[in-house]
């Protein structure tokens, strides 16, 4: 039976991928949605949050309060758009304008 010769660097880049596959595996991505609770304002038992793609760049609200007295509960998801890269630190990227209240 004829005897395979092994390489002489085959123990090296045993060594060199499983030290590769060790640290891949440790190193964790940040998740591409990311979740930050909001003020629920002052409505009771509402509970809200903002849910980021941070991929995209996509925004949502999510919303959900519970059926009180003769209030219906629900839940809902409400998109708020998506977010626009600026240039330099303080750049307006997205603007609106509302006339003000004239009282006479």
């Amino acid at each position: 039976m004829k005897q395979i010769k092994e390489h002489p660097r085959s123990p090296v880049l045993a060594a060199v991928v499983v030290i590769f596959l060790c640290f891949t595996t440790m190193a964790s991505a940040e998740p591409r949605y990311q979740v930050a609770p909001l003020h629920p304002g002052y409505e009771f038992g509402t509970e809200k949050a903002l849910i980021l793609d941070t991929v995209a760049g996509h925004m949502w609200i999510w919303v959900e309060s519970p059926a009180v007295n003769n209030h219906e509960g629900g839940r809902y998801v409400i998109y708020q758009g998506q977010l626009t890269p600026g240039r330099e630190m303080g750049d307006i990227v997205a603007e609106q304008h509302w006339p003000a209240d004239k009282k006479k």
